[in-house]
């Protein structure tokens, strides 16, 4: 992982933390949403949410990550839209169940 991955994967942590949330547990998923946002930050300087984004990017319209429905999102489902934020328990949950997340796709 680069300087670029390392920055994005410390932001969503953080992020986590801030929140008592859990990150993605499904290895690949997690690398491939903080691939995606790190080329966000990369090419228009903020973390858009992944998932809530037009292709292409709309800088003035789409969400940044997290966006405001996360937390309504994690309570009713057990994570984000996106797969990225976990509750605690949605997490363990998710873990136990490998490859469970690995077909999960967002809609963007």
């Amino acid at each position: 992982m680069d300087e670029l991955h390392n920055t994005a994967l410390e932001y969503l942590r953080n992020v986590a933390q801030r929140f008592g949330y859990a990150l993605n547990p499904d290895g690949k998923s997690l690398y491939r949403l903080v691939a995606q946002m790190a080329r966000t930050k990369q090419e228009h300087g903020k973390y858009f949410c992944p998932c809530k984004q037009h292709y292409p990017l709309d800088i003035k319209a789409d969400p940044i990550c997290p966006c405001n429905t996360f937390k309504d999102e994690i309570a009713h489902q057990g994570h984000c839209e996106c797969h990225l934020f976990f509750d605690i328990e949605a997490a363990v949950q998710a873990k136990r169940r490998p490859g469970l997340l690995a077909t999960v796709t967002c809609p963007g």
